[in-house]
């Protein structure tokens, strides 16, 4: 193992992968975590505006939400990965009646973002250090290879094995077996929010084939990602179900954010060749700039650092300015102390009108182009320029006035000895191997624990035994620990658990006092679920306030704590409001069969009794669910 990972590591590849997968993951958490901020009361109060929780978390989700930025955009990365994590651990590895399978992709993902080389390329610590090291003669270029282990590292630990596990549990249910594994899940109103049976879910053997293609994908992507000539039609695969995912489900972060993993399976050369097709072929604007001025060659740094499509091209005043013909009105001491650009068409910007120009050609920068655009604050850029430009007229910024002192610039962190016999690159090396055998045993605790793996254990008797018993103490806080800390865990997705008996949708109706029925945005009237049920609130309200087989008095707390909360949201008097309870009966397949999702968004609504709010204390008459 330590020779595959001495040579894995040695294997330099251009880090732009990691970077684009570094900012889309980052986007989605941050989508996330934006739920989890408009949610934060209906998932930490008691009972949501009524009976606040002892913390108020608005300030620290706050900062969560910070700390993502900085990591999409890669400004302290080291430091915002580490108080990234801590926030995954305060606020999602710790929660129970919320939980749902993306939390734990976000704690892996993130624990990995505090070792890997993510601010390598397309990051703002990469400028920084450009300009650390730069003077007006020499540009530093950091390196922008990394290790092939930082892009193995998320797709091991985030897809294979998480595939790996999941086989254990489809392999021991009836539905993945008979390749309704898709098919069920996308025919029960509940469970989806799009309609797809006239095209897809009616095509029995087309519906089955995936079903049966999504098994044998997961059985096979630990084996086989690795392998070149796998790699183009598993990450075609891998992309298109969790597309479809987002599309058929309500789970839109997990589609997005799994398919973020995928990124790091497209060769980097793509990346390369669409830059290549998307830049253009000759510059819009020529940006004359005074070689001699430390303060210009960092402003042409950083233009140049965000400029990906090569829009702007940089020319020294005194190379190229002095002998230009449309510079021949304007003196050297000018074109030296001024800002001067061209287009292609020869037209002559200067000063604030020249980096209007640069903001307008330069997709990062354009928010700045509209800002500029707005006469009251071009004429308040332009006062300022003028100020900055005067200052200037004085004495012109040299290496010498302005005190810059060109750096050495820094050695590869690799070849530092820590003794005689062992470098950095040594440590390294070996950090990675013992981290890799750690998660290994972590995940092997995991399977062994799977359904399949438990129904072998009690076919041959060793359920119950002694030796059981002691392994289950160690086995179990094991599998607590990983779980929170790494996100290792089971990966049991749509099983025949989550359907059997599953016949039943509840959904909320208000009447106010002035006579008017709102369908509250939970279940809609055709039993699908509605804009407030995504992601964890859908796991929640479909798999804990409801599930195969309801719990009368935790369907009464879920169905309070969303009155509550959509009441305060919508400005609704909970005291002078009933809310009636509509429950609809459907059916649960044992097969494939044709226009099965149709015929159950079409079941009528029953009564499922009410409940009503006297003095904001909640009372629930709901009838017995399952007897209905």
């Amino acid at each position: 193992m330590k020779r595959i990972i001495t040579r894995l590591y040695d294997k330099k590849i251009d880090a732009s992968g990691l970077a684009i997968f570094r900012l889309c993951f980052s986007l989605v958490m941050l989508c996330e975590v934006i739920q989890i901020f408009y949610f934060r009361h209906l998932i930490y109060d008691k009972i949501p505006y009524i009976e606040l929780s002892e913390i108020d978390y608005t300030i620290p989700l706050i900062l969560w939400m910070v700390s993502i930025v900085f990591l999409a955009i890669g400004l302290f990365t080291r430091i915002a990965s580490i108080v990234n994590y801590i926030f995954c651990l305060v606020f999602i590895a710790t929660i129970n009646s919320y939980e749902y399978h993306m939390f734990y992709v976000y704690m892996g993902v993130s624990f990995l973002f505090l070792f890997t080389s993510i601010e390598k390329v397309f990051s703002l610590d990469r400028l920084g250090l450009i300009l650390k090291h730069s003077n007006t003669r020499v540009t530093y270029k950091p390196s922008r290879k990394t290790s092939v282990l930082n892009y193995y590292a998320y797709v091991l630990c985030g897809i294979a094995f998480v595939y790996f596990d999941s086989i254990f549990y489809k392999t021991a249910s009836y539905n993945w077996l008979n390749g309704m594994g898709m098919w069920l899940p996308s025919s029960l109103p509940q469970i989806t929010h799009l309609d797809i049976e006239s095209f897809l879910l009616n095509s029995k053997w087309l519906a089955l084939f995936l079903g049966y293609v999504t098994f044998v994908f997961e059985a096979v992507f630990l084996f086989t990602f690795f392998r070149k000539k796998w790699r183009l039609p598993l990450l075609i695969i891998g992309i298109g179900l969790h597309i479809g995912i987002l599309i058929e489900f309500p789970l839109p972060w997990f589609g997005l954010g799994v398919s973020a993993l995928y990124l790091l399976m497209i060769p980097v050369s793509f990346w390369r060749k669409i830059r290549e097709k998307l830049s253009f072929k000759k510059a819009k604007l020529i940006f004359y700039y005074d070689e001699e001025c430390p303060l210009c060659n960092r402003t042409k740094i950083i233009i140049n650092y965000l400029d990906f499509f090569n829009a702007i091209e940089f020319k020294g005043v005194q190379t190229f300015g002095f002998g230009n013909p449309l510079f021949k009105n304007i003196g050297k001491d000018d074109l030296l102390d001024n800002i001067y650009s061209t287009s292609n068409e020869n037209k002559i910007y200067t000063g604030i009108d020249t980096y209007k120009v640069v903001f307008k050609r330069i997709p990062l920068l354009f928010p700045f182009w509209v800002l500029l655009s707005i006469p009251g604050i071009y004429h308040i850029g332009k006062w300022i320029y003028k100020k900055v430009a005067d200052n200037r007229y004085v004495e012109r910024c040299t290496e010498e006035n302005c005190g810059f002192t060109p750096p050495n610039f820094p050695s590869p962190i690799d070849d530092i000895k820590l003794s005689k016999a062992i470098k950095i690159k040594d440590l390294k090396i070996g950090v990675v191997n013992v981290g890799l055998i750690f998660i290994l045993i972590l995940q092997i605790n995991i399977t062994l624990n799977s359904l399949l793996i438990n129904n072998f254990k009690q076919n041959i008797g060793f359920t119950g035994t002694s030796i059981s018993q002691r392994l289950n103490k160690f086995s179990i806080p094991l599998h607590k620990f990983s779980k929170t800390f790494f996100g290792v865990t089971t990966h049991a997705v749509f099983m025949d658990t989550h359907f059997n008996d599953y016949n039943h949708i509840v959904a909320i109706e208000a009447v106010l006092d002035n006579g008017e029925k709102l369908w509250l945005p939970i279940i809609d009237k055709e039993g699908n679920p509605d804009k407030y049920i995504y992601s964890f609130n859908w796991v929640k309200w479909t798999f804990r306030v409801n599930n195969p087989n309801i719990n009368q008095k935790t369907l009464e707390r879920g169905v309070r704590d969303f009155i509550a909360f959509w009441a305060h949201k919508n400005s609704v008097n909970v005291n002078t409001t009933q809310f009636l309870i509509k429950v609809k009966k459907v059916d649960i397949p044992t097969q494939w069969e044709k226009d099965f999702l149709t015929k159950q968004m079409a079941k009528p609504w029953l009564d499922g009794g009410y409940v009503e709010w006297k003095n904001d204390k909640f009372y629930g008459f709901i009838k017995g669910i399952e007897s209905l």
